[in-house]
C-alpha cells in the first residue's frame, strides 16, 4: 500500500451507503456495527468457503461503506452532499506536490500550455519584484517603493471586477439551488471563500500600503505595525487547520510558525528593538525552512524508491509509474533550495559584515538564477521529458464503466494485472 491508497477505497460503489449495510438514515453507530459485522461474516474470504452467496467485490463495497458511516465527520458530509462531498474533502486532506505533480503530468499538452503560461506570468512577479528592490536598495532607483512593489498591486486590481460580479453570481446560484443540500452547502462555501479571499487581499494591500509608507519615510508607522494584518491571517488560518487531521495540522502549524517568525524577526530588528540579535539569526527560520525541505525531499525520495521496486514487479498503479518523473523533481526542489539558501547567506554577510562590496542585486541574483532555472526545468520536463520505461504498460480494463475511460491498475502487455 502506497500514500495514495486508501483503505476500503477499492469498494467505492455508487449504491446508497445505507442500502449496502441494510440500515435506515436514522441508525445508530451500534446498530451500523453490527450490520456490518453481520454482512462481513458472509461475504470475507475466510468465512464463505460454504457459501455461494459470498463475493470479494461485496466484501470491499461493504468495508468502503462501513469506513464512511462509521466515521461521524464523513457520515454527515456524505448524508448532506453525497459520496462526490466525501472525496472531495478527503483528497483536499491528502493533497501534497505528489498528487499536485501527477495531475499536471496527465494533462493534455494543450492543458500542460496554459499551465506554464500561467506559472510564467508567476515568474515574472517572483523575478521583477526583488530585482527592483535590490535596485532600489542599491540606490540605482529613484522610484518610491509605491512603485518599487507595482507587479504587486496590478493582479490584485485585477480581482477587483471578480468581486464586483460575485454578488450577481451567488445570487443566481442560490436561486437555482432551490431546497438541494448539496447545491446550497457548495453555494455556501463559494460565499465563504469569497469573503476569505476579500478579507486576505484586504490585509496584504494594507501591510503592502504601510510598509511601502515606512520605507519611503513615514515614521509614524513601525514595520511591527505593517505587519498586524498579515499577521492576523495568519492567526485565522492556523485555527482553521485544527480542525484537520492532527499530523496535518502539525506540519500546518509548522510552516505557519516559521513564516511568522521571520517576519516577526525581521520587522523587530529594522525597528531596532532587537539590537542584540545578528541578521544571521532574524534569517535563520529561512534557513530552517531550506533544511525541513531537505529532510521532506530526502523522505520522498525513500518513497520514491519503494514505488520504483513495486513498479518493477508487475501491476504497478498508476503512482507507482509515474514515481519515474521522481528524480526530475528532486532537482527542480534542489536547485530551488540551493538559491534561497544562497541568497540568504549573501544577505547576511552584506547586513551584518556591512560588505557594501556585494550589492543588493548580487545578492538576490542566486535566488533569481534559481526560479529561471527551475521554470525551464518544468517546461522540459512537462513537455519533452519522459522516464525510460514509461508508457510500456497499459490499463487493465475494468468491465461495467459505462463512460469508457479506464480505470485500474497498470498491466504489462499482453499479460493479466496482478490487481484482485
Amino acid at each position: 500500500m502506497n500514500q495514495w491508497d486508501e483503505p476500503g477505497a477499492e469498494g467505492a460503489t455508487s449504491e446508497d451507503l445505507y442500502d449496502v449495510l441494510g440500515v435506515s438514515r436514522d441508525a445508530t453507530e451500534a446498530q451500523i456495527k453490527r450490520a456490518y459485522h453481520k454482512a462481513a461474516m458472509i461475504h470475507h474470504p475466510d468465512k464463505r468457503i460454504n457459501n455461494p452467496e459470498g463475493s470479494d467485490q461485496k466484501f470491499k463495497t461493504l468495508g468502503y461503506a462501513y469506513n464512511i458511516l462509521s466515521d461521524p465527520e464523513k457520515r454527515q458530509m456524505y448524508d448532506v452532499g453525497g459520496l462526490d462531498q466525501v472525496e472531495q474533502q478527503e483528497g483536499m486532506a491528502n493533497m501534497n506536490v505528489d498528487t499536485l505533480l501527477l495531475n499536471v503530468l496527465m494533462w493534455e499538452n494543450g492543458q500542460k500550455l496554459c499551465f506554464l503560461c500561467a506559472l510564467f506570468l508567476f515568474l515574472l512577479e517572483a523575478l521583477v519584484l526583488p530585482l527592483l528592490a535590490a535596485l532600489r536598495l542599491d540606490g540605482s532607483l529613484e522610484w518610491s517603493w509605491y512603485g518599487v512593489v507595482a507587479p504587486l498591486w496590478i493582479p490584485m486590481a485585477l480581482t477587483i471586477p471578480v468581486f464586483c460580479m460575485a454578488p450577481g453570481q451567488i445570487s443566481s446560484a442560490y436561486k437555482q439551488a432551490g431546497e438541494d443540500p448539496a447545491k446550497l452547502m457548495q453555494t455556501r462555501a463559494t460565499v465563504a471563500g469569497c469573503v476569505c479571499l476579500g478579507l486576505v487581499l484586504g490585509c496584504v494591500a494594507g501591510t503592502m500600503g504601510m510598509l511601502c509608507g515606512r520605507l519611503d519615510g513615514d515614521k509614524s508607522v513601525t514595520y511591527m505595525h505593517a505587519l498586524v494584518p498579515v499577521l492576523v491571517i495568519e492567526g485565522l488560518t492556523a485555527l482553521a487547520v485544527l480542525g484537520g487531521p492532527p499530523r496535518q495540522a502539525l506540519g500546518a502549524l509548522g510552516w505557519k510558525g516559521l513564516r511568522v517568525a521571520f517576519v516577526v524577526l525581521v520587522a523587530l530588528k529594522l525597528d531596532g528593538g532587537a539590537d542584540s540579535i545578528t541578521w544571521g539569526v532574524a534569517l535563520s527560520p529561512l534557513v530552517a525552512w531550506s533544511c525541513l525541505s531537505l529532510g521532506l525531499l530526502l523522505r520522498d525520495y525513500r518513497q520514491h524508491r519503494h514505488l520504483k521496486l513495486m513498479g518493477r514487479k508487475g501491476g504497478a498503479t498508476l503512482e507507482e509509474e509515474a514515481s519515474a518523473y521522481a528524480p526530475f523533481f528532486f532537482a527542480l526542489r534542489i536547485c530551488l533550495i540551493a538559491g534561497v539558501l544562497l541568497s540568504v547567506l549573501l544577505v547576511s554577510l552584506r547586513l551584518d559584515m556591512s560588505l557594501t562590496s556585494i550589492s543588493w542585486v548580487v545578492c538576490v541574483l542566486p535566488m533569481l538564477l534559481s526560479l529561471m532555472g527551475a521554470y525551464g526545468m518544468v517546461v522540459w520536463g512537462l513537455l519533452c521529458f519522459k522516464p525510460h520505461g514509461l508508457g510500456d504498460t497499459e490499463y487493465e480494463y475494468v468491465p461495467g464503466q459505462d463512460s469508457g475511460e479506464t480505470y485500474g491498475t497498470f498491466g504489462d502487455k499482453g499479460g493479466d494485472a496482478n490487481y484482485p
